[in-house]
């Protein structure tokens, strides 16, 4: 085997394969050097989903021309100067790789201007700089990306389709605006405004102008400060809490990261006021000393180590529980431990002597068919789909307002209300939205929806595969939508959060079209059927049973839970000793 040294072009396009993975890398790193740079006002414009085009304009700073010749150099950057800089970085950019790994994949060119100095134009090729002359210019910096990956095909092909390349970027410029309320920022795609937040001094304006003024109006604010941490930031109420992660961000230091511990910290301090399944909306920034954090384990930077992950999780959690607790959404209740009695030997009162009578052995497993009784049981109900699929049940009524009892022959039944309604919601609206007859209901008034730039493209493009679910929609002017009809089916549902969550798993993607469809009719199904706890009468559980009775798969809910089980007669009376 022979080691061979690689060229200086090869070794800049290994490195940018590390940082440029996408459009959407070269906007982040590029976005991050202009707030570096005092910029205040930042436009980014695009074209063929940044594959053709990117071009990003800022009111910074400015380089000198020396500067901006030695910025397309790998590791040449005004960030660190020596190893106590590496582990105390106060910046987002820092180990000048960012215009040297895009240079080498793209053609490049850079208009810069300091204050009272002329403008600076350089062209860049292949990582080379091509011309260099003197142009007029405002003060700031322009960078013009052009046919990215035009010299590394391979990294191209590996793109996904233009929409998907369109939303990462606009994750990003999403994402910083969020925090940087006092920068104004406008995304571009082919002379289209996508995007634009304007400056404001106040960061829930700044929310609302991305996530929609009914989110951002209802938002609790958290502010919590010690001596080694300070956290300010936006998180929601629990009934706002979404279907998704999407509405989530952290910044650390001014750095737009992901970290799961965060995240389970913010989730711990909600603790069970979330419904299951259920994800809170947050944009939480936090402060703390740069030297107690590493930014350098990524080649992209969207994770950090942090010196003391657990104390500083522990005061996330602490915080977000302090927001909820001053909004009264958490009772607080506080004994005196003094009142607390010290605990006591429980006294077994017996009606008669135990040491002179004998007593029976009772087992204390429950009363329920086993796994393969049960197993028999549905496999004798789906052989054949003539015979009647429900036994002859003669009903008793509900028990803890949770379960149906009913009498069959040789034993009795016990139902699951929400598991056997879920199946019956399930098969009703799989076999309508199979033969394509979804039956619907206007509403007398139209839900508003206010979407974020993202949701908006995926409703836009994708219309009529929500009105194959029963969901009208008409576009109502810049990211706002009117919700006109839903299907009938689900009324027991509210109309914006039955819309929520078909956006959340149709936009998630991933899956085959089936699965997909499968996964969204047995999440709303779920959320439509009677739930444990609801007290209903003889007539709607007579209907459930009937319904039920239609279904070709009725001892199953959609999840793979049994709808019944059934106690023989013979295992009670084993129970009795009266066999």
């Amino acid at each position: 085997m022979t080691i061979n040294i690689l060229s200086e072009d090869l070794i800049n396009k290994i490195a940018a394969g590390e940082v440029v993975e996408r459009p959407a890398s070269v906007v982040k790193e590029l976005v991050e050097n202009s707030l570096d740079a005092g910029a205040t006002i930042i436009e980014i414009e695009i074209k063929d989903s940044g594959k053709g085009l990117i071009r990003i304009t800022d009111n910074g700073s400015g380089m000198s021309k020396e500067d901006a010749e030695k910025s397309i150099i790998r590791h040449a950057t005004s960030k660190i100067s020596n190893l106590d800089d590496l582990f105390a970085i106060s910046t987002l950019g820092f180990r000048g790789e960012a215009l040297a790994s895009i240079a080498a994949v793209s053609q490049v060119s850079l208009i810069t201007k300091q204050e009272e100095t002329d403008g600076i134009h350089l062209t860049v090729e292949s990582g080379n700089i091509i011309n260099s002359d003197i142009t007029p210019a405002d003060t700031g910096t322009t960078i013009e990306i052009h046919n990215l990956f035009f010299n590394t095909p391979a990294r191209k092909k590996f793109l996904k389709t233009d929409a998907v390349e369109l939303r990462h970027i606009i994750d990003v410029v999403t994402h910083y605006s969020l925090l940087h309320n006092g920068v104004a920022f406008k995304l571009i795609h082919e002379n289209h405004t996508l995007l634009s937040s304007p400056s404001s001094e106040d960061q829930r304006n700044n929310i609302a102008s991305i996530y929609g003024a009914s989110v951002a109006k209802d938002l609790l604010e958290v502010n919590y400060e010690d001596d080694k941490i300070i956290i300010n930031g936006f998180i929601s109420k629990p009934y706002q809490a979404r279907n998704d992660r999407n509405q989530q961000v952290f910044f650390v230091n001014d750095r737009w990261i992901k970290s799961s511990d965060l995240r389970n910290a913010v989730y711990e301090g909600f603790h069970s006021m979330l419904f299951v399944n259920k994800h809170p909306i947050f944009v939480l920034s936090i402060q703390l000393n740069n030297k107690e954090i590493d930014v350098n384990v990524h080649p992209q930077k969207f994770e950090i180590k942090i010196e003391n992950q657990r104390e500083v999780s522990d005061v996330i959690t602490k915080a977000v529980k302090s927001a909820l607790e001053e909004a009264n959404l958490i009772p607080v209740v506080s004994i005196p431990t003094s009142s607390i009695p010290p605990p006591q030997k429980k006294q077994v009162k017996y009606d008669f002597d135990p040491s002179s009578q004998t007593q029976l052995e009772v087992k204390e497993s429950p009363i329920i068919l086993t796994e393969k009784k049960l197993a028999s049981v549905v496999q004798e109900a789906m052989a054949d789909p003539v015979v009647q699929r429900l036994p002859h049940l003669k009903l008793f009524g509900q028990i803890h307002k949770t379960f149906f009892v009913a009498e069959t022959e040789g034993g009795v039944y016990f139902i699951d209300q929400h598991a056997a309604h879920e199946r019956v919601v399930y098969e009703k609206f799989m076999k309508q939205y199979m033969d394509e007859e979804i039956s619907t209901q206007t509403l007398l008034k139209p839900e508003l929806l206010e979407l974020t730039v993202t949701e908006a493209m995926f409703v836009t493009e994708n219309i009529g595969l929500f009105l194959k679910f029963g969901f009208s929609i008409i576009p109502f002017g810049g990211n706002s939508f009117q919700l006109q009809t839903v299907p009938v089916i689900f009324n027991r549902l509210q109309p914006k959060d039955m819309f929520h969550q078909l956006l959340s798993t149709l936009s998630q993607g991933g899956n085959s079209v089936m699965e997909t469809k499968e996964t969204i009719i047995t999440r709303m199904a779920c959320r439509a059927a009677v739930m444990a706890g609801e007290e209903l009468n003889t007539g709607q559980i007579q209907r459930i049973l009937s319904d039920l009775e239609q279904c070709e798969h009725p001892f199953t809910c959609p999840h793979g839970r049994p709808t019944m089980i059934k106690t023989e007669a013979h295992d009670l009376e084993k129970k009795f000793r009266r066999c």
